[in-house]
């Protein structure tokens, strides 16, 4: 258990892949000219913990709400506050959505930072750990369902492609599919930069 933290924790603090891996899941049709976009702060955290000889972690499916992400997969997180850091972020927003005690994550790093021009953000996804499953509370107005996601069932996923339309046009979608749900955008891109680093601490 401990090799692969310690492996995890030195990858997030070396160089990192960025978007090298981050593109592989890049919808078709994404806007990547962001500059001058006044993007609002926001940080995710990607909270690890061991259970029955496996790393783990959650991902929520969101309410349907009628914002830009209304009802989609991603991982705890929202916008800064404040002078809050980008870690103090991610920790309350999990603390918030689906009860993870800041008190209880071990921080290791950071992975690389993702505009998302359709919500106006600029995402910092934090990397930690418990020592223990924590007690899982979805926040019912934010937050549809809990599931969590082995590192293992991560890096054997196969990268799988749709077409949907919009724009007047029919655009290609990657996606992981993971527990009968379709992740994509940004948070598949974030998870396709955070399993290259995992491939290499496992």
């Amino acid at each position: 258990m401990n090799d692969f933290i310690s492996k995890l924790s030195h990858l997030l603090n070396q160089p990192l892949p960025g978007w090298a891996a981050q593109k592989h899941l890049m919808p078709e049709g994404r806007e990547l000219e962001v500059l001058g976009k006044n993007l609002h702060p926001a940080a995710v955290l990607i909270s690890l913990y061991h259970q029955d000889d496996e790393w783990l972690f959650p991902l929520i499916r969101r309410t349907i709400d009628g914002f830009a992400h209304s009802g989609q997969i991603a991982l705890p997180g929202g916008r800064r506050e404040g002078d809050e850091s980008d870690v103090q972020t991610a920790l309350r927003e999990a603390h918030e959505e689906v009860n993870i005690l800041p008190e209880h994550v071990e921080v290791l790093g950071k992975t690389s930072v993702l505009p998302i021009p359709v919500s106006k953000h600029i995402v910092q996804p934090v990397v930690g750990y418990t020592l223990k499953k924590p007690d899982f509370i979805p926040e019912p107005k934010e937050v549809a369902e809990i599931f969590s996601v082995s590192i293992k069932s991560l890096c054997e996923r196969d990268i799988q492609y749709e077409l949907r339309h919009f724009k007047n046009r029919e655009w290609e979608i990657p996606f992981f599919e993971i527990n009968g749900h379709k992740v994509w955008g940004a948070t598949a891109m974030i998870l396709s930069e955070f399993r290259t680093l995992v491939t290499k601490a496992i």
